[in-house]
């Protein structure tokens, strides 16, 4: 049986936690900040990707790619690395394929850093 592999990477999220003097208030405030934005940003990429608007996507992925890598949501920062690349080169068709994948691993990190941020994880 193969195990599942965490969204986030632990150690990241230990850094964070150091980084803001072990406050968890403030830790959940950041993650609460991130759950409400990053839906907005995926949805910002899938217009700006379907109306045309290479910038609007390469700004979408680039500030949920670095959103991601705060929180150790790698897997969710390389999709939209990548998608930003495609968005700067301006192959949107190439963005609109990331979209649904990026939305997937959303899918994954968000409840871990619910739980997380709960003290469940």
């Amino acid at each position: 049986m193969t195990e599942l592999r965490s969204a986030l990477d632990n150690a990241v999220l230990g850094e964070l936690r150091q980084s803001v003097g072990d406050d968890p208030e403030f830790v959940a405030e950041l993650i609460d900040d991130f759950l409400a934005d990053a839906p907005f940003q995926l949805e910002s990429l899938r217009e700006a990707a379907t109306s045309g608007d290479a910038i609007r996507a390469t700004r979408a992925a680039h500030t949920l790619k670095g959103q991601s890598r705060t929180f150790g949501a790698g897997e969710l920062a390389s999709l939209c690395q990548e998608a930003e690349a495609a968005a700067v080169a301006g192959d949107l068709d190439a963005v609109l394929s990331r979209v649904e994948e990026i939305d997937r691993e959303w899918g994954r990190v968000r409840p871990e850093l619910i739980a997380f941020r709960d003290g469940r994880a």
